[in-house]
C-alpha cells in the first residue's frame, strides 16, 4: 500500500520500557505485549454492544481501536528483555562456572537471609545442566566490542534462546526454594553495583562511566534482535527499569521508545507479593517476606541517594515522573471495582482494563491521530506543559483546574510570588561575593534577609549561633566549593535553594520557608487574582498530588476530583481529603494515558486523515479541475461583469468543459498581443 512505507518506521521498531513499584503489575503487562492479540481479547476486552453503550462516543473510540488492532500486522507479540535476565547474563559473562566467586557474592549480602546449607550444591547442579549455554556466554565478544553481524546473531541466537531462557528460570527458582527475598534483594545489589563501578560484587572503586553498563547490554541485546528480524517488525518490552538515567538513555537514542508506568490502583500490591511467594512456605514466613519485600519497595521509590550523587540506585519515583505512559493494572473483573472506589467524573466506558488500555497506546503508536485523546488526557497535557514555566530549582510540577465538564479555568506552576526572581536566575555568586557597588544592582533579587541586612528588630540567630545569618550560611554552604570546583559547572548557573540552606543550619525540615508557591495553589489564586467562575465541584489536575496545604485548600473550594501522576509523600490523602464528611471528600483519581512527549508522539497524525483515506482508496474526484475552475471564477467576478453573470447562473463546468476554455483562450493569444481586448464573453 502507499502509505504502508510512511507508517513503517513507527510500526516496525517499538521499544517499550516498564517501570512501577514492585507488586504494579510489570510483569503482567510484559506478558501481555509479549502475547497474541486472541489472548489479549480473551483476557480483558470488554463487549460493550448493548443498550446502555448506544450513542457513546467512547464505543466508537474502542471499536475503531479494536477494528484497527485486530487487523492482520497491526499487533505483533513483543519480545520480552527481562531486566534480572541481562544481569545473569553479565554474571555469567563475568564469572563462567566458578562458584565460589558467586559463593562470595551471595555471602555479602546474606546479612538479613539464610539460605539453606544445600545453597552450594544447588548451584552445582545447575551450571553441570546448562554448561552449554555457560559455554556460549562465555564465547561471547565482551558487550561494548559486539558491532560484527556474526556476533549479533550470536547475541540474539543466545539471549532469546530457549536454553538460555530455561537457565534464569533455574537460576532464579533456585533463590525462590532458599529464600524468595534473597533474588530481589540480590539483583537490587548488583545491578547497583554495576552501574556505580562495574564490578558485580562493588569492590571497585566508583566509576561514573559504568553508569549505562547495563543499559548498553540491553541496548546491544535490541540491535541483535533487530538485526536478526531484518526487514520484519522489531518490537521489544522490557521487564523493567528502576533507574531513571537509565530510562534517559533509552530516551536520546531510540525515537521509537516509550516509558511506561504502571500502578496499582486498589492496593493490591502486597497480595500480589504474597501470592507469588511459593505456597511450600507457612503463612507466618511468607508475611515476614512479603513485608521485607515492601520494605526494599519503599526504598527503591523514595531514595535520596540522587541528591548525594549516588545516580546508580534505583529510583522509582523519578521512573514514574519521567514516564510518557501510564497504565492502571486492572483486570476485567476489577473494573466494578475500580469504579465503586474513585466514581471518575467521566463516562464508565472508557479503556479501564489493563488490555484496553494497551490495545489503545499500541493503535497509537502504529496510527498516529487514530483518534483524538481523552479528556482526562488533553487536561493533564495542560497541566504537565505548565510545569516546564517553573522556576524551582528542586521539582518542577504543574497544576490545572477545569469545571465538571473540563473545561480549563486556571493553570499552575511552582514558583515565585510574582515580583520576586525565581530560584533558577538567581546565583551563589551575588551574595557570597557581594560588593557594595554590586548591592544596587542584585537588590531586586535578594531579600534583605538574605543578604545579611535583616531589619533591626529582626533577632533571628540560627541554632548554633554559627553562622548568624543567611548569608554567613550560604558562605559556609557554598564557599569551598565554588573555590575548588568552579570549572565543574562549565559555565552554568550557581542557583541555590534558600529553603534547602536555611533548614539545614537551622536543623529543621520546614516546608513554611519554601519561596515559591506550589502549583495547585498558583493555579487557585490566579483564579481569585483574575475573577474567575467559582471551581465548585470541579477537578484539580497535578502532576504530582497535593501536599497536605493545598489539599485543604481544595477541599475549601469544593474541588471534587483530583487526577494526579504520582502520590505526594506525606498524610495529605489520609489526613485531610479522607476526612470530613463523605459527600465533601474530593476523589483522587491516579492518572492514565499519554503524557509529555508521547501525547503528541500518539495523537499528532503524519497528515490530514482525509488524504490518507483518499489515497489509500485510491479515489478520484470527479470534475475537480471544474470545481476548482469556479472558485477561481469567485475570486476575479468584480472584475469582469460577464463572469458574474455566469456564476449567478445554475450552470456548473466538469473538467471538459474547462480544458475547451483554456484551449479556446490560448489560441486567442495572438489577438492579446496584438494589444486588442479580449473580454470573458469571447471565451465563454
Amino acid at each position: 500500500m502507499k502509505l504502508d512505507e510512511i507508517y513503517s518506521l513507527r510500526s516496525n521498531f517499538i521499544v517499550i520500557g516498564l517501570t512501577g513499584r514492585i507488586g504494579s503489575g510489570c510483569s503482567e503487562i510484559a506478558e501481555l505485549l509479549s502475547g497474541t492479540y486472541e489472548e489479549i481479547k480473551e483476557k480483558g476486552l470488554r463487549d460493550f454492544q448493548t443498550k446502555e453503550t448506544q450513542g457513546s462516543t467512547f464505543i466508537r473510540k474502542y471499536n475503531i481501536v479494536n477494528n484497527f488492532i485486530k487487523n492482520e500486522g497491526n499487533w505483533t507479540p513483543f519480545e520480552l528483555i527481562k531486566y534480572r535476565n541481562v544481569l545473569f547474563l553479565y554474571i555469567v559473562k563475568n564469572y563462567g562456572n566458578d562458584i565460589d566467586k558467586y559463593q562470595v557474592l551471595f555471602e555479602k549480602y546474606l546479612n538479613d537471609v539464610n539460605p539453606k546449607s544445600d545453597f552450594k550444591t544447588s548451584l552445582s547442579v545447575l551450571f553441570q545442566n546448562h554448561k552449554n549455554t555457560i559455554e556460549e556466554i562465555k564465547s561471547l565478544e565482551s558487550f561494548e566490542n559486539i558491532k560484527k553481524d556474526d556476533d549479533l546473531e550470536k547475541l540474539d541466537t543466545i539471549f532469546f534462546g530457549d536454553p538460555f531462557k530455561k537457565f534464569c528460570l533455574n537460576f532464579s527458582d533456585i533463590f525462590k526454594k532458599h529464600d524468595y527475598y534473597l533474588r530481589l534483594k540480590l539483583l537490587h545489589n548488583i545491578s547497583k553495583n554495576i552501574r556505580q563501578s562495574g564490578d558485580i560484587i562493588g569492590n571497585s572503586e566508583k566509576d561514573i562511566s559504568k553508569l549505562y553498563e547495563i543499559a548498553g547490554v540491553i541496548n546491544k541485546v535490541i540491535k541483535a534482535k533487530k538485526h536478526a528480524n531484518k526487514n520484519n517488525p522489531t518490537r521489544i518490552v522490557i521487564d523493567s527499569l528502576r533507574n531513571s538515567l537509565e530510562i534517559m538513555f533509552f530516551k536520546e537514542r531510540y525515537s521509537g521508545f516509550y516509558m511506561l508506568a504502571t500502578k496499582d490502583v486498589l492496593d493490591n500490591s502486597k497480595d500480589r507479593i504474597f501470592d507469588k511467594i511459593p505456597k511450600s512456605i507457612n503463612e507466618t514466613e511468607r508475611l515476614k517476606i512479603t513485608d521485607k519485600i515492601l520494605k526494599l519497595d519503599n526504598q527503591e521509590y523514595g531514595t535520596k541517594d540522587f541528591s548525594k550523587g549516588i545516580f546508580s540506585s534505583p529510583d522509582v519515583e523519578n521512573c514514574i515522573q519521567k514516564s510518557d505512559y501510564h497504565i492502571l493494572n486492572l483486570k476485567k473483573n476489577e473494573i466494578t471495582k475500580y469504579l465503586n472506589k474513585y466514581t471518575p467524573p467521566y463516562d464508565k466506558f472508557n479503556f479501564l482494563s489493563r488490555e484496553e488500555q494497551l490495545i489503545k497506546l499500541i493503535s497509537l503508536i502504529i496510527q498516529p491521530g487514530l483518534i483524538t485523546p481523552s479528556s482526562v488526557e488533553r487536561s493533564m497535557q495542560v497541566a504537565n506543559s505548565a510545569k516546564l514555566n517553573s522556576g524551582c530549582i528542586s521539582r518542577n510540577v504543574g497544576a490545572a483546574i477545569t469545571d465538571s465538564h473540563f473545561h480549563v479555568k486556571s493553570i499552575g506552576w511552582n514558583d515565585v510570588a510574582k515580583g520576586h526572581t525565581p530560584c533558577n536566575l538567581r546565583e551563589a555568586e551575588d551574595i557570597i561575593y557581594v560588593t557594595d557597588q554590586k548591592k544596587t544592582e542584585i537588590n531586586i533579587h535578594y531579600s534583605p534577609f538574605e543578604m545579611g541586612n535583616a531589619s533591626d528588630n529582626s533577632s533571628f540567630k540560627y541554632k548554633n549561633e554559627k553562622p548568624g545569618d543567611f548569608k554567613e550560611a550560604l558562605s559556609d554552604y557554598f564557599k569551598l566549593s565554588l573555590e575548588s570546583h568552579k570549572e565543574d559547572l562549565k559555565g552554568k548557573n550557581c542557583a541555590f535553594c534558600f529553603k534547602t540552606v536555611h533548614n539545614h543550619y537551622e536543623g529543621e525540615a520546614n516546608q513554611v520557608h519554601t519561596r515559591s508557591l506550589h502549583a495547585e495553589e498558583n493555579a487557585m489564586l490566579q483564579i481569585t487574582k483574575l475573577g474567575g467562575q467559582g471551581v465548585e465541584n470541579g477537578i484539580l489536575f497535578t502532576t504530582a498530588s497535593p501536599c497536605e496545604l493545598c489539599s485543604k485548600k481544595a477541599y475549601q473550594l469544593g474541588i471534587k476530583t483530583i487526577y494526579f501522576i504520582d502520590p505526594y509523600p506525606g498524610i495529605s490523602n489520609d489526613q485531610i481529603l479522607r476526612g470530613g464528611r463523605e459527600n465533601t471528600r474530593p476523589k483522587m483519581i491516579p492518572f492514565s494515558g499519554a503524557i509529555g512527549l508521547a501525547y503528541h508522539k500518539c495523537y499528532d497524525s503524519f497528515m490530514s486523515y482525509k488524504d490518507e483515506v483518499t489515497m489509500t482508496l485510491e479515489m478520484e474526484v470527479e470534475n475537480k479541475i471544474g470545481i476548482q475552475f469556479k472558485e477561481l471564477l469567485k475570486s476575479i467576478k468584480k472584475k469582469d461583469r460577464h463572469i458574474s453573470a455566469l456564476l449567478d447562473s445554475s450552470k456548473t463546468y466538469n473538467d471538459n468543459d474547462v480544458i475547451a476554455m483554456i484551449s479556446k483562450m490560448l489560441k486567442k493569444e495572438d489577438e492579446k498581443r496584438n494589444n486588442q481586448d479580449i473580454s470573458s464573453e469571447d471565451i465563454f
